[in-house]
């Protein structure tokens, strides 16, 4: 899935939580935008790891510049899921 279908995915699913009543039209907005900050700020991690992934890639080869790529990716995986989580605790806590 592409990012304009992740982005379209998390919409529907805050929408629906809207439209269910587990949340108000302020915490759709919230939920949104820090949904909108995350991604810019991957897209600006992403685009500071190509220089050191073609560092990799020449000193060390594809495989190990791979490797070293996929570990930097699932830690960023996690860290955006564990914000997720806590925005939705959030708003939990608040209702």
């Amino acid at each position: 899935m592409d990012i304009d279908g992740r982005r379209e995915d998390w919409l529907q699913r805050v929408r629906a939580l809207r439209e269910a009543g587990a949340i108000d039209d302020a915490d759709e907005h919230a939920l949104i935008r820090q949904y909108d900050e995350r991604a810019q700020r991957l897209r600006e991690e992403l685009a500071k790891l190509v220089p050191e992934y073609r560092r990799r890639l020449s000193r060390d080869g594809e495989a190990p510049a791979n490797r070293w790529l996929a570990d930097i990716a699932e830690a960023m995986g996690r860290r955006d899921g564990e914000e997720t989580r806590q925005a939705l605790a959030a708003l939990e806590r608040r209702a």
